[in-house]
């Protein structure tokens, strides 16, 4: 029986939920870019028992406001009602949503937050929806985008963030830029996250998490799945691959608080690269190994390059302590996953007077380990023999941030006030391209020590429509093949409604 909260707590949670969504909730979707509001959805999760709403972004509005008619709280506040079931029913056309941000040039860390992408970043949004369909139009103009790790860049014009979209039954399609997060982790993800920009592509997804009908299969619980196809940039060694992800996720019926992911990305075809039907199914039926479905030892031949793995998060018999983990392999033996990197950490919120808060720790290792026994560990992640640029885009990794061959150790914590205030401190150690060789858009071709800390602040200002969101962090780079580099990194978005 799911744990009732008292009406005070209830109230607390919704309060600070509208105060950090009031600005954004004018549409469906809601993208990846705010974990104060993240905090927030997650402490709603936990306490009234919603499945399937901590780990895909982005987030289906729609689903969340009917599980909750499903499974109202005990006192449902007026605040959640606004703030998502009023406005996701929203019909016609939003406002106007414009945004400004700053940034210098020295971020390699990028987590699940609104960092612009360049020096100078603006965006203008606006959207709209009727009972079938939805469109939203994001354009953002970039400037000073910093140089990747092949000396390329993408200053000008950019749709990020648009899409178009309809509802299906219980399903939805859409076809745009949208960002994605696949992971309970908080600040990266081995698979996909918001480190690289988003990849325009057609997608899938399943709004709701409902249980199977049948008996036999009831026990996996509530599940979703979710899948795209997108093209990738004309600037790499084989131009224009596809980039296909599949996700599913279940809530076992008989392991409480437990959520698991199961995820596959394949990256095929591309100019000079075989692209026919028969490509595709060898890559779903994992036949894309060495000799696997050549019948000769011929590397080239293979359909392409794929990742696959699976991630977790339980929260503890009811405690306000979460354990989470997830794990993307490589490459595949007997139709499971090798060469595997890991992500494992664990999180713990709580109530004070008039906030919220949330604090965690999480590792990331993105060097190689083989269960097979595979004495490689090294070049590997995020690398491949024939996509020579690897599984990034843009020049930045799809997966985390750290790139390949590193650990990095991440210690966090979250502050959500009643009046609308969000603050935050991230601090992350650790080594990033261990052993100084193979390609790496962070610490290409030599070995780095990581240093860094942000601190983070959020603010509404609801009488004026204003959203501010501010950083400033201090972060060392030291290495001994390249000049030590320490400074101070900060970057100030701007978001207003007209």
């Amino acid at each position: 029986m799911h744990r009732v909260m008292s009406s005070r707590l209830l109230s607390k949670i919704f309060t600070s939920l509208f105060f950090s969504c009031s600005t954004i909730f004018s549409e469906p979707f809601l993208a990846p870019i705010n974990p104060f509001l993240r905090h927030e959805i997650r402490l709603l999760g936990d306490s009234v028992g919603l499945a399937g709403i901590q780990n895909c972004w982005p987030l289906d509005l729609g689903a969340l406001s009917n599980a909750l008619f499903d499974q109202p709280p005990k006192d449902i506040s007026a605040w959640l009602l606004e703030s998502v079931i009023e406005r996701e029913s929203d019909r016609g056309w939003s406002p106007i949503f414009a945004s400004i941000g700053l940034a210098d040039d020295r971020v390699i860390a990028r987590g699940f937050g609104p960092e612009p992408r360049a020096k100078k970043a603006t965006n203008v949004t606006i959207s709209w929806m009727n009972d079938q369909f939805v469109g939203k139009l994001s354009m953002n103009a970039l400037y000073g985008v910093k140089e990747d790790w092949k000396g390329r860049k993408e200053d000008g014009f950019a749709l990020d963030g648009s899409y178009l979209a309809t509802r299906l039954g219980n399903w939805s399609a859409s076809l745009g830029k949208q960002e994605r997060w696949w992971g309970p982790g908080w600040d990266g993800s081995l698979i996909l996250s918001t480190n690289a920009r988003p990849i325009p592509s057609i997608s899938i997804d399943r709004r709701e998490a409902k249980p199977f009908k049948s008996r036999w299969l009831s026990w996996l619980g509530p599940w979703r799945f979710h899948s795209f196809i997108g093209r990738m940039e004309e600037e790499r060694t084989i131009p224009n691959p596809f980039l296909w992800g599949m996700r599913g996720e279940i809530n076992p019926t008989n392991f409480r608080g437990l959520n698991i992911g199961f995820f596959r990305t394949f990256q095929l075809g591309g100019k000079g690269r075989p692209n026919d039907f028969n490509t595709w199914v060898d890559a779903f039926l994992s036949q894309d190994n060495y000799g696997g479905n050549t019948g000769k030892n011929d590397r080239s031949l293979e359909p392409g390059n794929q990742l696959a793995g699976m991630d977790f998060r339980w929260r503890m018999f009811d405690s306000p302590i979460a354990l989470y983990g997830q794990l993307a392999g490589e490459d595949e033996d007997n139709f499971l996953p090798n060469c595997l990197m890991f992500l494992y950490g664990f999180e713990m919120w709580g109530y004070l007077e008039n906030e919220t808060f949330r604090f965690f720790a999480e590792y990331a290792d993105t060097t190689s380990y083989w269960w097979t026994g595979d004495p490689r560990d090294r070049n590997i992640s995020y690398g491949h023999h024939i996509y020579k640029d690897g599984y990034r885009y843009h020049g930045r990794p799809i997966g985390h941030w750290a790139d390949q061959d590193s650990r990095i150790l991440s210690v966090g914590a979250f502050l959500n006030q009643k009046d609308g205030v969000g603050w935050g401190v991230t601090l992350r150690e650790g080594s990033l391209n261990e052993d100084g060789f193979g390609s790496s858009s962070v610490s290409n071709q030599f070995s780095t020590q990581f240093i860094s800390v942000d601190l983070i602040n959020a603010r509404n200002y609801q009488n004026r429509e204003l959203s501010v969101y501010t950083k400033v962090g201090v972060e060392s780079r030291k290495s001994e093949e390249t000049e030590d580099q320490e400074g101070i990194s900060a970057f100030l978005t701007l978001r207003r409604i007209f």
